[in-house]
Parts: structure tokens; C-alpha cells; sequence
């Protein structure tokens, strides 16, 4: 069960991960003017997803670290994909974020997962049996 806690700092993460994103990678660039805002569309849609398709460790400290290397590949992967589908989103809309392809896409899963992961380890950590 995922606790309150770590739902808020995996939302804080994703869109700090898209801002990052955004500023930092040559091949992801805002549709609009203003980074915050275009960033908003991609967080909303890595929020829904990741809670759709969980693929966070419960305890990112107390994980063992065989697993916390296989949920960061599929999550890397989940996230790449993610970047796709909101570069598509973007596109229909007219707001949002631009890809330019895979590989900003893979960069930008990269770099969310990471941000999510680091937000997640700070602060205190769930109990395990609240972690089951």
C-alpha cells in the first residue's frame, strides 16, 4: 500500500522531473512560452500513469538493490514511453512539452525516474507493515 506521503512526493517528483526535463535536455523543448506551465500536461500524465502501472520499491531505503535496479529499468522504459505519448499529447492540443524522439524521450525518462526516486528517498520512510 502506497502511503499519503509518498503519493505527494512521487507527484512533487514527476513535476520536478518534467521541469528538469524540460530546462536541462536540448531535445525537449515547451510548445508554449513558459516551462512551468507546459511542464504541468506531462506531470498530470506521468501522475496517472505511475499510478496506474506502479513500479516504485515501497521502502526506497530498505529496497535491496537487485530490485531497485530492475524497477528503474522498467520504470526508465514506462517513462520513455510516457515521454512519447505526451509529445503526441502536446502535438494535439497545442500545449505542452515538444520531443524531438527516442532519444530525448529516453533521457527524459531518465531523468523523471530519478527525480522521483530522489524525492522519494527523502524524508522519513514507511514502517514496514505499513510497506505490504
Amino acid at each position: 500500500m502506497i502511503t499519503p506521503m509518498y503519493q505527494r512526493r512521487r507527484a512533487l517528483g514527476a513535476y520536478l522531473g518534467t521541469v528538469l526535463a524540460a530546462a536541462l535536455l536540448p531535445g525537449i523543448r515547451p510548445i508554449g512560452d513558459n516551462v512551468f506551465w507546459a511542464a504541468l500536461l506531462p506531470a498530470l500524465v506521468f501522475l496517472v500513469v505511475n499510478q496506474l502501472i506502479s513500479s516504485y520499491p515501497s521502502g526506497i531505503r530498505t529496497a535491496p538493490p537487485i530490485a531497485l535496479l530492475i524497477l528503474g529499468a522498467v520504470g526508465v522504459v514506462q517513462d520513455t514511453l510516457i515521454w512519447l505519448l505526451v509529445s503526441w499529447l502536446g502535438a494535439q492540443m497545442g500545449s505542452g512539452l515538444d520531443v524531438d524522439g527516442f532519444l530525448a524521450a529516453l533521457l527524459g525518462g531518465v531523468v523523471v525516474r530519478l527525480t522521483v526516486l530522489a524525492a522519494m528517498a527523502l524524508g522519513p520512510q514507511p514502517t514496514p507493515e505499513a510497506a505490504v
